[in-house]
């Protein structure tokens, strides 16, 4: 019994380690285009300065990654964020502004105004809606009203998917609001309270503490290899899928193919597209519709003497309206030790993402020069950085817009004609490392039924 896992970014390398878990007599071959392992999650030393080009960690509130971590002995090594870490701020009207963490705090703080304040307390009386989906933006206006959206909302959308709020679907990106609003009858603060009463948890579900490694992120894919060894394949770009009867056939270009009971693509969804164009053309043309933004991560290290003030927390978000060049920044040496060597100070500012595309392609120089004018501008400093380094992505994250469930829907469907054919990886139902990891070991133990009542019985 042989599977071929196509793609070792966090979702194929944890997909082939659960096989391996599952199905130790099968052989699993992970192949990979580039020469690393890892895909957008990527940590990098340059002068005593540890870059994430990508994710800068997860949230321990989630069992999938800390699970996947006991089973790799690893957990020794994990790194939770500072407590400093919990503070985070928005940057409106000229000025940064700590956004509150209880509602006592709220009430007293300038986040957004009292007109809105008291918008948001009617959210009691939001009557249900007959839609069975909405955008992010229509939910929060309904909810929470426009200021809201433009101050809290939309930011932290554009923060966490890069997206726009008046296209994501809320049902694809944040379905435990659409299951609050459906308890509550309309009412996130009655769903709230009667999902306390049942036990059920926090009232917004996340929550948790930002957890890393003293590495990196990019430490757990490579400690996944390792565990691999020999069946990952660097340097393998698979060209297509074909099916033989009751086999597949992967074809590696000049590099061969390979023959196997069962292939998964854990590919971005436009790479699992060009593979399966000659087995369903449908299911290609599904798969390349899902859209990915445009992104660009820009690093600068500082000497500490050049800012001025102390970084004090996680980093800020800043609204569309305010016009500037950055999504928001991170102050990643405050959130976690070492990385910046000492007196110095890492920032990693995010550019582009759905609403402003254009910006992630600027030029170097232009990139640099926006950016300084931008941490210029909000936070004051002034200083030439003594580090820059720059990730681009021309595509980046995938966007859940609206019609996301039911481009699912059609393309479960379409798989049906492909038994030991599956999908998995940020493109589908969750675009976080715990999703990632979480949806890996669904596939693996679907795949792994599937394998199982499939073959023949002893004789």
């Amino acid at each position: 019994m042989d599977i071929v896992v196509v793609g070792a970014g966090i979702s194929g390398l944890s997909t082939a380690y659960y096989l391996r878990r599952l199905l130790p007599e099968a052989g699993v071959t992970v192949v990979e285009a580039s020469d690393r392992v890892g895909g957008k999650i990527r940590s990098e030393r340059v002068n005593g300065y540890l870059i994430e080009a990508g994710c800068n960690g997860f949230l321990d509130s989630k069992p999938h990654i800390l699970e996947l971590c006991e089973h790799l002995g690893v957990s020794q090594e994990l790194m939770r964020a500072n407590e400093s870490s919990a503070r985070r701020f928005i940057y409106a009207d000229g000025k940064l502004r700590e956004l509150p963490t209880s509602l006592r705090e709220f009430i007293y703080s300038d986040v957004v105004s009292w007109r809105a304040k008291l918008r948001m307390m009617l959210e009691v009386f939001t009557p249900p809606t007959d839609a069975e989906d909405e955008t992010i933006a229509s939910f929060a206006q309904r909810h929470l009203g426009e200021e809201a959206l433009r101050r809290l909302i939309a930011p932290m959308v554009s923060g966490v998917f890069a997206g726009d709020a008046y296209k994501l679907s809320l049902r694809s990106t944040f379905p435990v609001m659409a299951e609050l609003e459906r308890l509550g009858g309309g009412s996130l603060i009655r769903g709230m309270l009667r999902r306390r009463k049942r036990g059920s948890g926090g009232p917004f579900g996340p929550g948790g503490v930002l957890t890393s490694f003293p590495e990196g992120m990019e430490y757990l894919p490579r400690k996944l290899a390792e565990v691999l060894g020999s069946s990952v394949l660097t340097r393998r770009k698979a060209e297509s899928v074909e099916r033989r009867g009751r086999e597949y056939v992967v074809d590696l270009g000049s590099r061969g193919s390979i023959a196997c009971d069962a292939v998964v693509l854990a590919c971005p969804a436009y790479a699992a597209g060009k593979l399966v164009w000659g087995l369903s053309r449908a299911l290609a043309e599904e798969l390349g519709s899902i859209h990915y933004t445009k992104l660009a991560v820009v690093a600068f290290g500082y000497d500490k003497s050049e800012l001025g003030q102390e970084l004090d927390g996680f980093g800020f978000l800043v609204p569309h309206e305010e016009g500037r060049t950055i999504l928001g920044c991170l102050w990643d040496s405050s959130m976690f030790e070492h990385r910046a060597p000492e007196g110095k100070a890492l920032l990693r500012m995010m550019v582009g993402g759905a609403r402003a595309e254009s910006l992630a392609e600027l030029e170097d120089t232009k990139l640099v020069e926006a950016c300084r004018s931008d941490l210029k501008h909000i936070m004051g400093i002034e200083g030439e950085p003594e580090l820059v380094r720059i990730y681009r992505y021309r595509k980046a994250i995938a966007q859940y817009n609206l019609g996301h469930q039911e481009r699912l829907r059609r393309i479960d469907r379409l798989l049906e004609r492909f038994p030991g054919l599956m999908l998995t990886g940020s493109a589908y139902r969750g675009v976080g490392v715990n999703d990632c990891v979480r949806q890996a070991r669904e596939c693996a133990t679907e795949l792994t039924r599937l394998l199982v009542r499939e073959a023949p019985s002893p004789p």
